[in-house]
């Protein structure tokens, strides 16, 4: 009789020597057991996230006083579901702090607009051009230093910024 090309199992269950074309079904059972051990493995708890710091006491009494208050209007709040989601629109429009719309200023507009109110005032009887005048060089930064063409774009620039602010 021939000897079996076969060795006894191993203690971890495979088989050595065996035939090359079994190698891609062995694969197949060990992916398959390692699933099946994820499967079955206990999944660590999940932390809990931190909460983000509650409401200040003061201010939680100032709400709950106003909710308090509302309750008078119970009969409202139930005939109109969405009125309750209304009221909170309007509660957080009231509250601080405004959203100013739209992209921020210019520092050089804003520094005119301030030099312009506050010159105008000063100097009442003089011409707005004599009053522009003296805002240029405050206004624009590298004023001194640029030359007469340069000058005189920035100070149509300058000029057209304020009143497009002026006018909007």
């Amino acid at each position: 009789m021939a000897e079996s090309s076969e060795s006894p199992r191993d203690g971890d269950g495979t088989v050595e020597n065996r035939d090359p074309r079994f190698a891609e079904l062995d694969t197949q059972i060990k992916a398959d057991q390692a699933i099946q051990e994820r499967r079955t493995a206990p999944t660590p708890k999940r932390q809990r996230r931190r909460s983000r710091p509650g409401v200040p006491a003061a201010v939680r009494k100032d709400i709950s006083r106003c909710a308090q208050q509302l309750r008078r209007y119970r009969k409202l709040f139930i005939a109109d579901p969405k009125l309750r989601e209304r009221a909170g629109r309007f509660l957080r429009s009231l509250l601080p702090p405004k959203r100013k719309r739209g992209r921020p200023g210019l520092a050089t507009v804003n520094k005119a607009i301030m030099l312009r109110k506050k010159l105008r005032r000063q100097y009442a009887n003089e011409k707005p051009k004599e009053i522009w005048k003296r805002i240029y060089p405050e206004a624009i930064p590298g004023y001194a230093s640029m030359d007469w063409k340069r000058r005189k774009a920035e100070r149509f620039l300058l000029w057209k910024q304020v009143r497009n602010r002026r006018h909007r």
